[in-house]
């Protein structure tokens, strides 16, 4: 299957999905040193800012069946500000991720952040994002991970949050 890998950083999503035999069609990373790192691991160039790509460019996103996004979490997490969406740097890059989904609509998405996110704002930041996600027809689910869970010693829990068109059954 082909994917996409937004706020990619140094390609966590890009060598999962690519072991398992998936090729990347598309990722965005804002930071350049990362983006050069990227395409030095990856051989593939990330394009810049996500807001703009999707503002003015969105159809240069091409077909794809799995979207991947470990968008920012410094807004939702508790060692953070907490703004949430009123971060207007940060907080609401999730649209953004909605955007492309209504655009592309492909099967699947793979999301991470924080698992406070659930919590957040008395739960409404995660009223508002599943409710997004359900809106587009998409099946969700959530389960927390740690590094520590599959051997490797990091404590590190983080939220991964899935979805799909066909249902989550299989």
């Amino acid at each position: 299957m082909k994917f996409i890998d937004l706020f990619a950083g140094l390609g966590g999503f890009h060598k999962a999905l690519h072991e398992l035999g998936h090729k990347c069609v598309f990722a965005s990373e804002l930071d350049p040193t990362l983006r050069e790192l990227y395409k030095k691991n990856w051989g593939i160039e990330a394009k810049g800012d996500i807001k703009k790509i999707v503002e003015k460019e969105i159809d240069s996103i091409p077909p794809f069946d799995i979207l991947c996004a470990g968008f920012p979490c410094q807004p939702f997490s508790k060692a953070g500000n907490q703004a949430g969406r009123k971060d207007k740097e940060r907080g609401n890059l999730f649209d953004e991720i909605v955007k492309i989904l209504r655009h592309r609509t492909p099967n699947f998405f793979i999301l991470e952040n924080v698992p406070f996110i659930r919590q957040h704002d008395n739960e409404d930041t995660w009223k508002y994002m599943h409710g997004e996600l359900t809106k587009l027809g998409y099946e969700v689910d959530h389960e927390i991970y740690s590094p520590q869970d599959f051997g490797i010693p990091q404590h590190r829990k983080r939220i991964f949050i899935v979805g799909s068109l066909k249902g989550l059954e299989h």
